[in-house]
């Protein structure tokens, strides 16, 4: 079996495919075949502080595919199933023996896996925003890296309670951010101050970019704000009645069914980008560094199994 590890802080092309020995069933666990998100910060050596991890590592974190094998004390019925789910140990391997029962979810009739999947490290990681910030209906947020993996879903969970959201992004996703309920989108290469638009309702700017002279200029627009980042550890606003506080965190397993439910019912949609095999992971990780994200890398392991490119910064 094949896994995509770390070796090195030397970045995305310091990426190793390994073989490695086939994970061993044990009564508590199901064998899926993989897929999810893995951090670009992480290879950079970006993270050591937040977190410290001991080399060589498979990368990855969630993952979604189909079961192949069941453990006597979980449940028969998940055999054959599609599921996703997390696995701290590294996720990034053509199999994987899942033992976290509370955090393996199956997949909803009507919703593909690739779908699916995207609500690791994409719509997870936007509820929780949302959630940290306490936006209620009317209230503005001002979202910077909007177009990617979670500012994809924080803008239609923002349109689903009717909170206004006004996106950042690059112009050439304009008219993706409005397909996904941003009320007004501000290219983030144009001075701010000629876009029309009023500063007098933000209260709230959710961080996904990461860029500390994006801020700096928003900073200078906005009055009293609140600004959350969920990629940038520390930032000091200009404004001495604006807060900033840096958050990361997890959902509970009864919001990640229901953001499935969510999908399900059409209310919520995944916005994938492209699919590449996973022996293209440098590749793909290449597309959502330099260039401009619209929504999920996904990294195919078979026909049946989708793992994610993804960044915390995107």
């Amino acid at each position: 079996m094949q896994g995509i590890v770390q070796t090195s802080y030397q970045g995305i092309d310091a990426l190793q495919l390994t073989t490695r020995p086939l994970p061993r069933l044990n009564p508590l666990a199901v064998r899926v075949t993989p897929v999810m998100p893995y951090d670009v910060s992480t290879e950079n050596g970006d993270l050591k502080q937040l977190r410290p991890i001991k080399l060589p590592i498979v990368v990855g974190y969630g993952f979604g595919g189909i079961v192949r094998e069941v453990g006597r004390l979980r449940n028969q019925h998940l055999l054959n199933q599609p599921v996703i789910g997390v696995q701290p140990a590294g996720s990034n391997q053509e199999q994987l023996v899942s033992s976290l029962p509370p955090l393996l979810f199956p997949v909803p009739q009507g919703v593909s896996l690739a779908s699916a999947t995207t609500l690791i490290g994409g719509a997870d990681a936007a509820y929780f925003a949302f959630k940290k910030c306490h936006l209620r209906a009317s209230q503005t947020v001002l979202i910077t890296g909007a177009s990617g993996s979670v500012g994809s879903y924080l803008l239609q969970l923002a349109q689903l309670f009717h909170v206004k959201a006004i996106a950042v992004g690059h112009s050439s996703r304009h008219e993706f951010l409005n397909s996904l309920g941003a009320e007004q989108v501000l290219d983030y290469d144009r001075p701010l101050s000629v876009q029309a638009i009023s500063f007098a309702t933000v209260r709230h700017v959710i961080d996904l970019a990461g860029a500390t002279s994006l801020l700096d200029r928003l900073s200078a627009q906005l009055g009293a704000v609140r600004i959350l980042s969920l990629t940038l550890p520390q930032y000091h606003p200009h404004h001495p009645h604006q807060t900033f506080s840096f958050a990361s965190g997890a959902i509970q397993p009864g919001d990640y069914r229901w953001l499935l439910d969510q999908l399900a019912k059409d209310q919520l949609t995944a916005a994938i980008q492209e699919q590449l095999p996973y022996t293209a992971v440098k590749t793909a990780q290449h597309h959502l560094v330099d260039a401009h994200a619209a929504g999920r890398i996904l990294l195919t392991y078979n026909q049946e199994v989708t793992k994610h490119a993804d960044t915390i910064n995107d």
